[in-house]
């Protein structure tokens, strides 16, 4: 009785034997890995909605704002014009739109300059 009773114990210590054995633990790494990647296709292609959706807002806000900025740009161009070929030009358009012109070419040179000497 006391040899049964021994070699009970000795199997459970053991523990009981996986069926399949190297076969069945490759197969189960498998599903992990498979479970694993469907768990990462499902938070990325959650994650590029989300992202798509908030590119798309700030584009949409981003154009309106350049296109409302260049709008304001054109009108002021216009009346420096007006000021111009008023003003000093005593109503001649070619003299207003040579010096708005100059004016801004001035102006975009001495931007650029500025930009050019805050990278060194």
């Amino acid at each position: 009785m006391a040899n049964h009773s021994q070699s009970r114990t000795s199997n459970t210590s053991k523990g009981p034997r996986k069926k399949g054995g190297l076969k069945g633990a490759f197969y189960d790494l498998l599903d992990k890995l498979v479970a694993y990647w469907e768990v990462m296709a499902i938070y990325i292609q959650k994650n590029v909605s989300v992202f798509l959706r908030n590119l798309i807002f700030s584009s949409i806000w981003i154009f309106s704002a350049l296109f409302f900025i260049f709008i304001a740009l054109l009108y002021f161009s216009y009346a420096i014009f007006l000021s111009l070929q008023k003003f000093l030009s005593n109503g001649d358009p070619i003299l207003a739109s040579l010096g708005t012109g100059i004016l801004f070419f001035i102006i975009a040179f001495a931007l650029v300059e500025l930009v050019l000497k805050q990278k060194k």
